[in-house]
């Protein structure tokens, strides 16, 4: 069982075989990930992948306790059900009793390796882009940092911006109603200093971000 979804470790996956890349240290019980040529691969193998990250296995959350003698733990009850009548009364009934209850809705996770916050604070974005709209929400954020450190290995920071679309500096996006003594239309410098300032400090934080994803792994955890 995992209580993260797949994308996640695919990501933690990217990220460790870029930092193993980088001679950065990753946990020895990756392995050589240069060995594997896609994530699958190295997810299936039975030393790697869903080994490291899947629960341990656990009691019966549900199970009989015969006679008065069974010995009972600290967050477990002993419970009498009338077994006739129709399983959904039955059901609707012990849901209502356990509602009465202190019963917790969080679970720590086992596995050997976990990712650093609840699923629901990672920004892996969605697999099936037909039922949600592309924004930020639906944004697998984490890739959008990697693939923007990769890029900054052969170009520079403004350069990575204009590959990016992030600084239109000569396409129709970035003409405007302003007039320039040439003829032209465009921003004028100052503006266009600060726009590029702007998206020079973005792409800065995407490798930030890179770069403690990294200090993060080398921790055994990940984002």
């Amino acid at each position: 069982m995992l209580l993260w979804k797949k994308a996640v470790y695919e990501e933690w996956f990217n990220y460790a075989k870029l930092a193993q890349q980088n001679k950065r240290k990753i946990p020895r019980a990756f392995g050589n990930l240069r060995k594997f040529d896609s994530f699958e691969d190295w997810w299936r193998d039975p030393d790697y992948g869903f080994e490291l990250f899947c629960e341990k296995p656990v009691g019966k959350l549900v199970d009989e306790v015969k006679g008065e003698g069974g010995k009972l733990g600290a967050n477990q009850i002993l419970v009498k059900v009338d077994l006739t009548g129709d399983l959904d009364i039955i059901v609707d009934a012990f849901e209502r009793y356990l509602k009465t209850k202190d019963v917790s809705d969080t679970y720590e996770s086992n596995a050997r390796f976990q990712p650093s916050r609840p699923m629901k604070n990672i920004a892996i974005g969605t697999q099936d882009t037909r039922s949600y709209k592309h924004d930020g929400k639906s944004e697998n954020k984490l890739k959008t940092y990697r693939e923007t450190y990769l890029l900054t290995r052969s170009l520079s920071y403004k350069e990575v911006a204009l590959k990016l679309g992030w600084l239109e500096g000569d396409r129709d996006w970035y003409l405007n109603e302003y007039p320039n003594p040439d003829g032209t239309k465009g921003l004028f410098l100052f503006e266009y200093q600060k726009l590029l300032d702007n998206r020079v400090k973005k792409v800065k934080r995407h490798v930030d971000q890179v770069e403690k994803t990294f200090e993060s792994i080398e921790n055994g955890t990940f984002p």
